[in-house]
């Protein structure tokens, strides 16, 4: 079960792990992915903590109030599995799907560089946040006075102008 010598290509992390559940070695998790069950689409997990990877293999799982629980092969204890409480779930980056041209992940966009259409500095993305009307992108100017996010919406066409992936760059209509 343990094989601290693999460890992702390109670790992006999609997940979280909760606490053991019942006497049987199944945890319970917390996904990050857009639509909560397609965590299960990208295998193998790696289980960060301490600094140490762990490749795991889910047996099986079951949704559990707003997230699920998980059987981990060659666990089946609890005082085994609760080592793994509040580690992060990462995957490498080549599990997740192609996606078509102009299209990308949110993680692509962080630390993009902002500038408005006037080609003022605005920022960097270090975060998005998924609202109930759109996303909003996290844009952070170190060399502003203010220290503090800004929030712009992730309205394409009309704030947010255009987005060049490969030189991490985005153009958005913003002061």
């Amino acid at each position: 079960m343990k094989n601290t010598i693999n460890k992702p290509i390109k670790p992006l992390v999609i997940g979280k792990v909760g606490k053991a559940y019942g006497i049987l070695g199944w945890i319970t998790i917390f996904s990050f992915t857009e639509k909560k069950e397609q965590i299960f689409s990208y295998l193998p997990w790696f289980f960060l903590k301490d600094n140490q990877w762990t490749k795991i293999t889910v047996n099986n799982w079951k949704k559990y109030k707003n997230n699920f629980i998980v059987s981990v092969n060659n666990i089946f204890d609890r005082s085994i599995i609760k080592n793994f409480t509040n580690a992060n779930i990462i995957i490498s980056q080549n599990t997740l799907p192609l996606l078509k041209k102009n299209n990308y992940y949110w993680n692509d966009l962080i630390n993009c560089t902002v500038f408005n259409t006037n080609y003022n500095y605005i920022g960097k993305v270090n975060n998005l946040i998924r609202t109930k009307n759109n996303d909003v992108l996290i844009v952070y100017n170190q060399f502003s006075q203010l220290k503090k996010n800004i929030l712009i919406p992730f309205i394409e066409n009309q704030i947010i102008k255009n987005i060049n992936i490969d030189n991490k760059l985005i153009i958005v209509t913003w002061n």
